[in-house]
């Protein structure tokens, strides 16, 4: 019996617009197809061929719609205390030049700068280490955590993981495992997949289309998102912000522009020089999660820790720690000279019920045993 083909298919190649309702059908018609090579192709296809059209914000949000509804029903959130500030932050991925754990490191900057990140993360795609690879590696126990314990421990230390991987079940039986490079889908999913109430959101993308990227997730309820990117020599895309790199930023809070944080963040980024070699991803998963943390520890090169500062002080504007990001740097890069950041990891993993051993050895004895014998500002924090 022949495949029925969705239309979609055919119109995607077409220079006309697509009607919304026909992009949602159209991707349900290709998920409800039996598993193998024609559905895959199909996916990926029309995936790409959104993006490579714009892309086109209207087409784009009914193929996020489609391939949210096959699982929304069965979503619950996690809500921090009121007065409580928590920045949602993920990435895209598929990044095509990898790089250490730099969101993470960040994200344990900016918390130890005074934000609560709600880090949303999986494991890694198409790099060694992924968030949720970072998370495992250092010891955390966050598998036992139930989301709403998450939260408190996420109020407490500025720091709570919560993973996406289970978010869509359905939709990722279909999906998962199968793309290594961004499409239209990368322009939003992964921020819609939180499983916590967040006042903000950071949104890093491997793709240019910053603007378009915040202008859909405005769309999909999120008050105050800031989407960026960086590109090296105009080939390489990557969803952190890199010294040196060209970078770009779209703010959208409450329905209204911001003009002036694109340009702090442009001038702070090209003030930094570039050093890709001292970011690049490192040959094994331990070694890669090693080499943040050794920033977090106050130790690693100054270039490695300009970049972590850099996408901290972003983070602790999103979340009202700094008035500007000029402020946000100046803390972070502060915090980067002690192990401060390394003592607010500590006490997560405590938190979080896992072991010290496994951060134990992912430092050189000297540097560790020197990290645990200073006190930092967060491990004042009885955890």
């Amino acid at each position: 019996m022949a495949l029925q083909i969705p239309p979609l298919v055919h119109k995607i190649n077409s220079p006309a617009d697509i009607d919304p309702h026909d992009v949602h059908d159209g991707i349900l018609g290709i998920l409800g197809l039996p598993d193998g090579h024609t559905r895959d192709v199909m996916l990926g296809s029309v995936l790409t061929g959104l993006l490579l059209r714009g892309p086109r914000i209207a087409e784009v949000e009914a193929a996020v719609q489609a391939a949210t509804c096959l699982d929304r029903d069965g979503w619950d959130y996690g809500r921090p205390a009121a007065g409580v500030r928590f920045v949602g932050y993920t990435g895209s991925g598929k990044k095509t030049f990898k790089t250490l754990n730099l969101s993470s490191a960040a994200a344990f900057v900016a918390a130890t700068g005074g934000a609560h990140i709600a880090k949303l993360g999986s494991r890694s795609a198409s790099s060694k280490t992924g968030s949720r690879d970072f998370i495992d590696l250092v010891g955390a126990g966050c598998d036992a955590v139930p989301h709403d314990e998450m939260v408190g421990i996420a109020t407490e230390c500025g720091f709570g993981f919560f993973s996406i991987e289970h978010r869509v079940p359905e939709f990722d039986r279909r999906y998962g495992g199968r793309f290594q490079a961004v499409h239209a889908l990368s322009l939003a999913f992964p921020a819609l997949l939180s499983p916590v109430v967040c006042s903000s959101y950071v949104y890093g993308l491997s793709h240019p289309a910053v603007d378009v990227s915040a202008q859909l997730l405005t769309r999909f309820g999120l008050a105050d998102v800031t989407v960026v990117n960086s590109s090296v020599d105009g080939a390489l895309q990557v969803d952190e912000l890199l010294p040196g790199a060209t970078v770009r930023t779209s703010r959208i809070r409450d329905g209204l522009g911001d003009s002036s944080l694109p340009r702090e963040v442009r001038l702070a980024a090209a003030a930094m020089p570039r050093d890709l070699r001292s970011i690049a991803q490192r040959p094994d998963p331990h070694a890669n999660v090693a080499a943040a943390v050794s920033v977090l520890a106050g130790h690693g090169s100054s270039s490695a820790r300009n970049a972590v500062a850099l996408n901290a002080a972003l983070l602790m504007v999103a979340g009202q720690a700094a008035p500007t990001l000029r402020a946000g740097l100046a803390t972070a890069q502060a915090i980067l000279r002690t192990d401060a950041a390394f003592g607010t990891l500590r006490c997560f993993i405590r938190l979080s019920g896992g072991s010290p051993h496994a951060l134990e050895g992912l430092l050189p004895t000297a540097a560790y045993g020197a990290a645990s014998a200073r006190t930092s500002r967060k491990e004042e924090i009885p955890c």
